[in-house]
């Protein structure tokens, strides 16, 4: 049997279920956003001017912005814990217990529309993307990617698509409504990323969106934040250690540089990626169900 029901909207009304435990008025979501927010901002400037003053190296920026998005993680579970007073699985799943192969999974279909991504775009633009690898930084971007990168990813995906989605599900019972909801509230810090600045504000604001809105859908389809947190990990770790690009937010010690970077074709790629995405894990869950419903 597939773990989720064939349809969005039971599997988001399954996922919202998970506030049914514990304390969640409206107003301890009202605060819980408040608190998580200032731990997030508060503590993580400290933290981030902290370890950005420490002689680290090339690897200081990268230490920085991670430990900083730390204390979101903290915040979070502060919050989910204490002020509502729920279990840990409650914020990520509707399975009995946390499914890491799940999240394995989502890492490698998303590492795999990447790498097919990429390849498209060197066979179009021939010159876009340029050698650039340095072993003695590549290996100690790879160890700090591997440490860092789930943590981080884990870490905005317990908020976004976990407890802000889910305080979103307590208002809106239909599903789309959170999603989008959610994507904005996503979108909305990662203007500050160089990129966005450097290329074009309301083009890249549509694409921190698109992303946002796919990582939203995908955990309401699955009822559970794992294929979202195999995604996220997968991609941020394919641009530090893979495939990287000028002016990106994550210093990184790629392969490849791209030089030029599109942000069309960037748009472009999530989109198609996120349908080839959603429809590889849910179409054949879909397919399952029905052969299963055949069988009784």
């Amino acid at each position: 049997m597939v773990h989720h029901p064939v349809t969005l909207r039971a599997s988001a009304a399954a996922f919202f279920s998970l506030t049914d435990s514990g304390l969640n008025g409206r107003w301890r979501y009202t605060l819980g956003v408040f608190l998580i927010t200032m731990v997030w901002l508060l503590g993580g400037g400290l933290v981030y001017w902290v370890v950005g003053s420490l002689p680290l190296g090339t690897a200081r920026e990268y230490l920085a912005l991670n430990a900083s998005l730390m204390m979101l993680l903290l915040g979070v579970l502060i919050v989910h814990v204490f002020l509502h007073r729920r279990p840990l699985r409650t914020l990520v799943t509707t399975r009995k217990a946390i499914s890491w192969s799940r999240m394995f999974q989502g890492g490698a279909v998303w590492g795999a529309i990447l790498l097919t991504g990429v390849l498209l775009e060197s066979a179009l633009y021939p010159a876009r993307y340029v050698w650039s690898f340095e072993f003695q930084r590549w290996v100690l971007f790879l160890v700090l990617a591997l440490l860092l990168t789930p943590l981080q990813c884990a870490a905005e995906e317990l908020f976004f698509r976990g407890y802000f989605l889910q305080a979103m599900g307590r208002i809106f019972r239909k599903p789309v409504v959170p999603a989008v909801l959610s994507g904005i509230v996503f979108a909305i810090p990662h203007l500050l990323n160089p990129e966005a600045v450097v290329h074009g504000m309301g083009i890249m604001a549509i694409t921190y969106f698109v992303m946002g809105l796919l990582l939203a859908l995908v955990a309401l389809r699955d009822a559970g934040l794992e294929l979202s947190i195999g995604l996220h990990t997968a991609n941020n770790f394919f641009l530090v250690v893979c495939f990287g690009y000028e002016d990106s937010s994550l210093p990184a010690s790629a392969f490849f540089t791209s030089v030029t970077y599109d942000p069309v074709f960037s748009l472009a790629s999530v989109a198609v990626g996120g349908l080839i995405f959603y429809a590889w894990f849910f179409r054949r869950a879909k397919d399952d169900a029905h052969w299963t419903q055949s069988l009784e």
